[in-house]
């Protein structure tokens, strides 16, 4: 059996966008935290959806869960782990959209820590909406896509 050597471990980067069209605010609860006192690992993809649904919102729907007729279902997601935040920690969560295909688009998210000033993370996350009275994946819509070019890059 090979030993692991973190010379062996080939670490993916996220390239960040030039541009984030959406940034929010999160504060670390207490039950984000692991026995080890800082964020788990497991909380970073919830943090990623609760800022995706606040962008949603921002965008002007009113069901920011099942739009445009159908939902969005996360087809991939990749993390990224750069430092650590403690409870009580206020986190930045800055959002950009690309990569966008007939079915399918990215999200990709930075989180700083704004309480020790560092980048704590950053996550790329693959959607494609899905009409689940059909039962199959459909086409980016064309509303979302003219919703999703004229945002600017705000803070909620």
């Amino acid at each position: 059996m090979p030993t692991f050597r973190p010379e062996n471990f080939m670490r993916k980067t996220i390239d960040l966008p030039d541009q984030f069209i959406f940034a929010t605010e999160y504060e670390v609860l207490y039950s984000d935290v692991n026995s080890a006192n800082h964020l788990g690992a497991d909380r970073f993809l919830p943090i990623a959806m609760e800022a995706q649904l606040r962008f949603i919102k921002h965008l002007g729907y009113a069901d920011a869960t099942a739009f445009e007729d159908a939902g969005l279902i996360m087809a991939h997601s990749e993390v990224e782990y750069i430092s650590e935040a403690k409870y009580g920690d206020s986190l930045e969560v800055k959002l950009a959209a690309r990569n966008f295909g007939r079915r399918s688009f990215e999200f990709i998210y930075q989180i700083n820590n704004l309480s020790l000033e560092r980048e704590m993370a950053r996550i790329a996350t693959t959607l494609l909406f899905f009409d689940y009275a059909a039962g199959k994946v459909i086409e980016v819509p064309d509303t979302f896509l003219q919703r999703i070019r004229k945002n600017n890059v705000q803070t909620i």
